[in-house]
């Protein structure tokens, strides 16, 4: 009877202490919680619209009805959706996401607009979300340029480009142009560069004028496209270095109607001259055996000689003709004046005249006759003594 009675109370209290136990909606909405939140991109440029996404985990045991989830607009970052004006719960352990659209109006700075739940049966939950704003640009440098630039001539240049931002940049791609411009590649893919990440990248340029080089750099933070440059003025000078190929030593023989024109070929310049080729212009006309002559290459104060044959009527001088290339392949042509008349060395043609042996043998036999005549005389004098 008393084993019945007690088991009877028991039960009483536990129905009793049941309804006692049970968590309020206040305690409930209180284990909701924001876990995190991610922005895409990461740091905002003036301008850039990205997405936030923010995710709330219910930690009760029960399911916490929601009203709406917002976020709200705070000085320069403005809220461009309202996507939950209405949601249903958030089961118990359950994490949900929520992803609204922002923009960055302007100005460099830290913001914190709020992201706000109502409860259903509940107040809300306010949670600031901290949103970076840089209006720094990726910067180009020109590491390396000729110091000169000639018409028509390759010449190569190195760039760099750095990403000083605090949050990545994607696509990065580098993209030379310019009236008159000829570039080898036409743009060079970089791709991602990290914070204080940099890339080098090279291009051959071919300029026709002169003009301004316009490098540009296109590159992606997130999802806004965007570009900068920077400009390389190009002018035309004498470039110091190149090649220079000095003829001396020359000397001109005549030989029948044919010319022969030798002497010697210097690399004064400071870089290597290839594929040097010598022939003679107008009013010269080449001929065989040597109508052009080819050198090959001339490294920096190198020494070769040459020998050309032509032919030339009514002149006294002709123009003989330098031709070579740079290591690029850039063709470069000079002409230097020799003379074919008082300054050469200039052989007679042979003419039909008495010969010279033949006037040579008649010299000895004068002599040897009148050696004879003088020894005949003398003999003489002695026996008539």
């Amino acid at each position: 009877m008393r084993a019945g009675l007690f088991v009877c109370v028991l039960v009483c209290i536990l129905l009793l202490a049941g309804p006692a136990a049970a968590a309020t909606p206040q305690e409930n909405a209180a284990r909701v919680t924001v876990t995190g939140f991610v922005i895409d991109p990461a740091v905002l440029m003036p301008g850039d619209v990205a997405t936030v996404t923010v995710t709330v985990k219910n930690t009760a045991d029960e399911s916490v009805p929601l009203r709406n989830a917002r976020m709200f607009t705070e000085k320069n970052i403005i809220i461009l959706d309202d996507p939950y004006q209405t949601f249903g719960s958030i089961g118990p352990g359950n994490e949900v996401s929520f992803t609204f659209t922002v923009q960055a109006s302007s100005g460099d700075g830290i913001y914190y607009p709020p992201f706000v739940i109502d409860f259903r049966d509940a107040g809300s939950l306010r949670y600031p979300i901290t949103v970076k704003v840089e209006d720094t640009e990726p910067k180009l440098a020109i590491v390396a340029r000729p110091d000169s630039f000639t018409e028509g001539k390759k010449e190569t240049i190195k760039v760099t480009v750095s990403n000083p931002r605090s949050g990545e940049i994607n696509g990065v791609t580098i993209v030379p142009s310019g009236e008159g411009i000829e570039s080898t590649p036409t743009s060079a893919f970089v791709g991602a560069l990290s914070p204080d990440g940099k890339a080098e990248v090279s291009f051959n340029i071919t300029p026709s004028e002169e003009t301004d080089l316009t490098l540009t750099v296109n590159y992606r933070n997130g999802k806004n496209q965007r570009s900068t440059s920077a400009l390389l003025p190009i002018s035309f000078s004498d470039n110091k270095k190149q090649a220079e190929i000095v003829v001396s030593g020359i000397e001109v023989i005549r030989e029948g109607g044919i010319y022969r024109a030798s002497g010697d070929v210097t690399n004064a310049g400071l870089e290597v001259a290839k594929a040097v080729v010598i022939t003679v212009g107008s009013p010269a006309v080449p001929v065989d055996p040597n109508r052009v002559y080819p050198v090959a290459s001339l490294d920096p104060d190198d020494l070769s000689n040459f020998e050309v044959t032509f032919t030339a009527e009514n002149t006294t001088s002709i123009p003989l003709v330098i031709e070579y290339k740079d290591t690029d392949g850039n063709s470069y042509r000079s002409t230097v004046q020799i003379s074919i008349g008082s300054s050469g060395t200039v052989v007679p043609e042979e003419s039909e005249s008495f010969p010279g042996w033949a006037i040579a043998l008649i010299l000895v036999a004068v002599l040897a006759v009148g050696g004879v005549i003088f020894y005949s005389w003398k003999k003489a004098k002695q026996n008539s003594e």
